[in-house]
């Protein structure tokens, strides 16, 4: 990622790849790079599915200390090839239909510096 402090996820997941009313779960695969040193702070998810939502949560890209886990549930954690992947979103696939898709428009918000070092690698969606 560039020095920023935002960055946005917008794609329309097709219906026919999804189970008919199944609770699925989105994971962000990510790692740093060695030279980062930030996103020790929440970071603010907010889901723009369309512009009045003001639907937010928090996720962290760094585990925080046991008396901030209460905050959220939405902690990274370690995957056995070594990158490590947190939820950003929850959905289900009878939910939120625009044209036999499910849009996904999710804003990603630090305000503890910015998202430099962060990599992204992909969104894994499984259910749940």
């Amino acid at each position: 990622m560039l020095r920023q402090q935002v960055f946005r996820i917008k794609y329309k997941i097709e219906i026919q790849m999804l189970s008919p009313n199944t609770d699925y779960m989105c994971y962000l695969v990510f790692k740093f790079t060695q030279k980062c040193n930030g996103l020790h702070g929440p970071v603010i998810i907010r889901y723009l599915h369309n512009w009045k939502n003001k639907e937010t949560g928090v996720l962290y890209f760094r585990s925080p200390s046991p008396w901030n886990l209460q905050d959220t549930d939405w902690v990274p954690r370690e995957r056995k090839d070594g990158w490590m992947e947190v939820t950003v979103w929850k959905f289900n696939s009878n939910s939120k239909l625009t044209n036999d898709s499910v849009p996904m428009n999710l804003k990603f918000i630090t305000y503890d510096g910015t998202m430099s070092g962060l990599i992204v690698c992909s969104l894994e969606i499984r259910p749940i």
